[in-house]
Parts: structure tokens; C-alpha cells; sequence
């Protein structure tokens, strides 16, 4: 066989095991949609768990919540919102609840997806660590904050996120280069000059899903190596009407982005650019995750949101909901 053509079929045994386990089509309806016997479907189907294609995971449930998601979406008008139901946290062993039930809606929920943008944070750490080994070769994952290069790869605490994120799922992956933060604005200027980062920031905004968690007022973690806001500074903004921030970018309570210093010293997407991405999936939860979410929505920087039950309750109360 043919380098293309063992592509071609590659390509296919990916494509008849995503719609018959994914998409739940029976082998009739793929063999109709793909124009083969049913036999063939039957020998695609057993060639992609043997080549591991399809991998089978045993895990805790991810129980839904029908009623609650549905008025979540129709309160909030999103396009979709999955709930974790609160469950004993010792079901997930050492899996982060949220980051567990977010993983297998990620893996279920990347059907038209070509590009993935990552927003680097603890919480989309949780999510990498989750995801189970994957074959997505027409995928690119591409971060959305600037991240340096790390020389030491062999654990995930210290892997990128975003990376992370791509080899699990068996994806390509595209980085931004610098760091997220500066000291200094001057030195923030020369790292935008550095072609491969003005680079990675155009294709970031041309993603076709967006993988968010959310900030709120009671820390800015920034790079991780030093503390880029002290907390009188965040107090001060939070006076002024800072309700949250999202990929190091401020905003009130409505949703209006709100003027920083912090916004002359990092690397990232924009919220203008961000809003330009269909698809954007927020994983958060908690209670200080309340008042945040609640901002985030009205912004409408969120359309498609995982977070936990107590939290969709407590922010149904707080909109009056």
C-alpha cells in the first residue's frame, strides 16, 4: 500500500470508529455514509481497537444532570453545559473531579474541530492530567499565553500545558514562545518582535475552540516564578470594579474589560480576539468562581461551560436565576 494511500485508510478507520463509538451511528448507517459493505465497516471497526484507535477506559461515572444543564443553558444562553454532579471525590482517585468530567467532554466534543487554543492554567492542568491517550492527527493544539520552552519534559508538572494537552490526545501542537509576563514593558516589546511569536498570536485567533479556566479576585498567579500583581494591586482594581480576569485581562462585573498595567507586560490573546473564536469552553468551579462566572457570561466570553453542581446552584442564585 501506497504512503498516501495508507494515509487514506488511516484516516478512514479513525473516521468509522469516531462515528460509530462517538457519534453513535449503528454500521449500516457508516457504511451507507462512507459507501462500504457492512462487512468492511465491521473489519474497520475491529482493526481500530487492535491498532488502538479505540482504547477502552474504565473510570468513575460522570453522572449528568439534565434539568439543572437545561436551565443553565436556556438562563445563561449557552450552547452547551455540562454539571458534575456532586459525588464522593474519592470515586476519582487521583484525578481532579472537575478536570475528570471535563477531559470526556473534550474527548467527545472535538467532532469539526481543526485547531484547539489552550489558555494555560491550574485548572486546564487538572484536565490534561485526566485526558486518556488519543490518535487526533488532523487536530493542532495552539497556546493562546505565551509559555517558555522547558528543557526537562519527563513529568507532567512540569510539561506546558498546552502540550500536555496535545500529546494525550495525539495531536499536533503549536507553541507561543516567550514568556507570559514581563517586568518591564520594553522587554515584553522586544519578545512581540520575535517572528514565531507575532506568528503564534495571528493563528491563536483563528481556533476553531478555545480551552478556558477563569481568574477570580482573590489571586493572580501570572508566571508562576514571581508574583507579576501584589495583592494591593488586585485590591485596588477589585475597588475600581474588577469582578474577574481571564487570559491576564481584567473585566467588571458586566463583562467590560477594564484598563490594567498588567495588559503592557504580557503575551496572550486579547478578550476582543478571544470573542472572535466560536467556540469557547470554560472549566471552572468553586465558590469564589461565582461572582467570576456570572461577569464571564455577561461578557459572553464563555458559550460552552463545565463546573460543578453546588456552583451552577449558588450562580442561579446569584443572577437570581
Amino acid at each position: 500500500m501506497a504512503l498516501d494511500d495508507a494515509a487514506r485508510h488511516d484516516l478512514l478507520v479513525q473516521r468509522v470508529a469516531h462515528r460509530y463509538y462517538i457519534g453513535g451511528a449503528n454500521q449500516g448507517e457508516i457504511a451507507g455514509a462512507e459507501n462500504l459493505s457492512r462487512a468492511s465497516v465491521s473489519r474497520l471497526l475491529a482493526e481500530a481497537k487492535r491498532r488502538g484507535v479505540v482504547q477502552i477506559h474504565i473510570g468513575p461515572p460522570v453522572d449528568r444532570m439534565p434539568a439543572l444543564e437545561k436551565t443553565m443553558r436556556e438562563r445563561f444562553d449557552l450552547v452547551d453545559c455540562v454539571i458534575a454532579m456532586d459525588r464522593p471525590r474519592s470515586l476519582y482517585a487521583k484525578n481532579n473531579r472537575l478536570g475528570y468530567v471535563a477531559a470526556r467532554y473534550l474527548e467527545s466534543h472535538l467532532d469539526g474541530v481543526r485547531q484547539l487554543g489552550v489558555a494555560a492554567s491550574r485548572t486546564l492542568s487538572s484536565v490534561a492530567k485526566a485526558l486518556g491517550p488519543g490518535s487526533n492527527p488532523e487536530l493542532t493544539v495552539i497556546d493562546l499565553l505565551a509559555c517558555p520552552s522547558r528543557l526537562d519534559r519527563s513529568g507532567d508538572e512540569r510539561i506546558h500545558v498546552g502540550e500536555h494537552i496535545a500529546q494525550q490526545l495525539g495531536a499536533g501542537f503549536i507553541p507561543l514562545p516567550a514568556n507570559f509576563m514581563f517586568r518591564d514593558p520594553a522587554l515584553r516589546d522586544r519578545a512581540m518582535a520575535i517572528p514565531e511569536v507575532g506568528e503564534s498570536l495571528a493563528l491563536g485567533v483563528q481556533s476553531d475552540l478555545a480551552l478556558l479556566g477563569l481568574g477570580s479576585m482573590q489571586r493572580f498567579d501570572g508566571t508562576g516564578t514571581y508574583s507579576p500583581l501584589s495583592p494591593s494591586a488586585l485590591a485596588e482594581l477589585e475597588s475600581r470594579g474588577a469582578a474577574a480576569h481571564l487570559c491576564g485581562h481584567f473585566f467588571d462585573a458586566d463583562g467590560r474589560p477594564m484598563a490594567s498595567e498588567l495588559s503592557e507586560r504580557l503575551i496572550g490573546i486579547t478578550l476582543p480576539d478571544l470573542l472572535r473564536i466560536p467556540r469557547r469552553l470554560m472549566v471552572t468551579a468553586g465558590p469564589a468562581k461565582v461572582v467570576p462566572l456570572a461577569a464571564a457570561i455577561r461578557g459572553r466570553y464563555v458559550n460552552e461551560l463545565v463546573t460543578e453542581e453546588a456552583t451552577a446552584r449558588a450562580l442561579l442564585e446569584h443572577v437570581g436565576g
